[in-house]
């Protein structure tokens, strides 16, 4: 199972970044490389490098609540409605829908 919530991140988090705001940081990044002196320079890139590892164990880690909270939800689901196909209960647009009682689809 952790193999497949690794292959879901990793499409999960594939996404473009903003070619503005992308060139504005690296802007930033070569102003703040001629400021500096050698030492204090590692350190800065020493800071960003470990915060951008933090950022991304926590995106890692919210993905991965996310997706056991909607297979939670599924199960519940699968519960409430008595084992019944859970493709039963979804709407025009795909999405689930848990039916009053007189609207019951048959099965």
């Amino acid at each position: 199972m952790k193999t497949i919530l690794e292959g879901l991140f990793t499409q999960y988090s594939n996404f473009t970044p903003d070619p503005y705001a992308t060139q504005i940081i690296e802007e930033a990044h070569q102003q703040l490389i001629r400021s500096l002196e050698k030492p204090d320079r590692k350190l800065v890139l020493r800071i960003i490098d470990n915060k951008d590892l933090i950022a991304g164990a926590r995106a890692r880690e919210s993905f991965k609540c996310g997706f056991w909270l909607a297979w939670r939800l599924l199960t519940q689901l699968n519960i409430y409605d008595s084992g019944r196909l859970l493709e039963k209960n979804l709407d025009a647009g795909g999405r689930f829908c848990v039916p009053h009682e007189h609207e019951k689809v048959e099965d």
